[in-house]
């Protein structure tokens, strides 16, 4: 796989600016949500993750929910650095998939629906993928997936024969033991892939990149509480997966849609209050509700 080169870091200590409170907490660690659930609880953001097609979840539970889940690969016997598959439409369940995988520190990677079968079976097969969660409606390529990789667990978000509802993942340990997905795990990522002239290419983005990202999107976008941030497909999946993780952390309202862009988008926009948009790379459209202008 080639690796994308790593920029420079340097932690970005401001001033708080005014009408941005309460304060930006510490940076994500261990993955690039890692804290993310005792800084909602801390800062008593009552903010949401929203799907556009109906679904709705407090964000605190959203968060709990991955810490949870991560626990619960951990005790399926994936490791830190190993690359988990993620099938699903742009929405809750894809955003879910990939933050658990990395709060484990594994490499996530999100697979493409446009994509064909063999496209994915190589993917997934050049990257020694060995597990997939996979949305109910997909559960049925992962599987013919399976035959086709080294896949040998999907995890379904929802009850399909011959796999793992994702339920089980959040189940308390046997053994009462605890984990905590917040320390030290600084090798996760998310694996990208495109199938140019020369053959298929793969790139790792790692957690200093997504973290740097992070940073320089947080500063531009100066999202807050009273902001909806809305992530769509006509995203890269880097850009998406920091741009949620910044509209978490800084306690704005996430609203997904698996709608490409088009003459609905604007509408969509409008009848949720979205304030800053994902695609096609993420920029601010309004200000932040009871702002002046």
């Amino acid at each position: 796989m080639r690796v994308n080169g790593l920029p420079d870091l340097a932690r970005l200590d401001r001033p708080a600016l005014p009408g941005r409170l309460p304060a930006r907490g510490p940076s994500p660690a261990g993955s690039i949500t890692g804290g993310l659930l005792p800084r909602l609880r801390r800062c008593g953001f009552r903010s949401q993750v929203i799907d556009t097609h109906g679904g709705r979840v407090e964000a605190v539970e959203f968060a709990a929910t991955l810490h949870r889940a991560a626990a619960g690969l951990c005790r399926r016997g994936v490791w830190p650095d190993d690359v988990v598959a993620v099938l699903a439409p742009v929405g809750p369940e894809r955003l879910t998939a990939v933050y658990t995988a990395m709060a484990l520190g594994c490499v996530a990677l999100p697979l493409e629906l446009t994509s064909d079968l063999e496209t994915l079976a190589d993917v997934l097969a050049r990257t020694d993928a060995r597990m997939i969660l996979v949305s109910a409606p997909l559960a049925g390529v992962a599987l013919e997936l399976a035959e086709r990789s080294r896949i040998r667990q999907i995890i379904a978000f929802g009850d399909v024969p011959g796999t793992t509802p994702f339920t089980e993942l959040l189940r308390p340990p046997d053994d009462g033991s605890s984990y905590d997905p917040e320390h030290g795990l600084f090798d996760s990522g998310v694996l990208s892939y495109a199938v140019p002239h020369g053959g298929l290419v793969t790139t790792v983005h790692s957690h200093i990149e997504l973290l740097g990202a992070f940073h320089r999107l947080e500063e531009r976008l100066a999202v807050t509480p009273a902001d909806v941030v809305l992530v769509e497909p006509g995203m890269s999946e880097p850009d998406r997966v920091v741009l949620a993780a910044v509209a978490l952390w800084n306690g704005a309202t996430l609203v997904t849609t698996p709608l490409d862009d088009g003459p609905a988008m604007p509408g969509v926009a409008a009848a949720f209050g979205v304030t800053v948009r994902g695609g096609p790379t993420p920029r601010r459209i309004g200000g932040p509700v009871g702002s002046a202008g």
